[in-house]
C-alpha cells in the first residue's frame, strides 16, 4: 500500500487559526472519527467544533509537527502543542502523537491524538495541579 499524501493535512494542522478551521471539511471524510483525551466524536462538523473550541480559551495556538512516520496503513505524527490562556497569560504546552488513517479518496477517516492530559493540562490548574504533581512524584518514587 502506498502512503497517502499527509502534506495537506499536516499543513492544515500547523497553520490552524480560527478563520481556517472550516477548511477541515475538505481534508476529512464526512464520517471521520476523532478521538483525544477529552473527545470522541464522529463527523466532520463535530470535529470542526472541537478544533474551533481550542480558540475560545487559548490564543497564539501553535501545533508543530516534529516527526512523522508511515507504517502499514497509518501515518504517525509526533507534535508539540502550545497556546496561551486568554485569562492569566499562562502558556500551555505539551507533546503528543497522532495516528491518522485515510480512506480510498485520500481523506482522513480516523484521527486519534495521544497525549498526557494530566501533565498537559490538569497539572496546570490552580487547585488540582499541585495535588496531581505530588501524586505523580509519589508514584515515581514507588510509594
Amino acid at each position: 500500500m502506498t502512503a497517502p499524501d499527509i502534506e495537506p493535512f499536516q499543513r492544515y494542522l500547523e497553520t490552524l487559526t480560527p478563520p481556517n478551521v472550516a477548511g477541515l471539511g475538505a481534508l476529512v471524510a464526512r464520517d471521520v472519527r476523532f478521538i483525544d483525551p477529552f473527545h470522541d466524536v464522529s463527523g466532520a462538523v463535530a470535529m470542526e467544533k472541537v478544533f474551533a473550541a481550542i480558540f475560545i480559551s487559548l490564543a497564539n495556538v501553535r501545533f508543530t509537527v516534529t516527526d512523522r512516520a508511515w507504517s502499514g496503513s497509518a501515518w504517525y505524527l509526533r507534535w508539540r502543542f502550545e497556546g496561551e490562556r486568554r485569562q492569566g497569560s499562562q502558556i500551555i504546552a505539551f507533546d503528543g502523537m497522532s495516528e491518522i488513517y485515510f480512506d480510498d479518496d485520500g481523506k482522513v477517516r480516523f484521527y486519534r491524538d495521544h497525549w498526557d492530559a494530566a501533565q498537559g493540562l490538569y497539572e496546570r490548574l490552580p487547585l488540582l495541579g499541585p495535588i496531581l504533581r505530588w501524586l505523580r512524584r509519589r508514584i515515581a518514587d514507588g510509594a
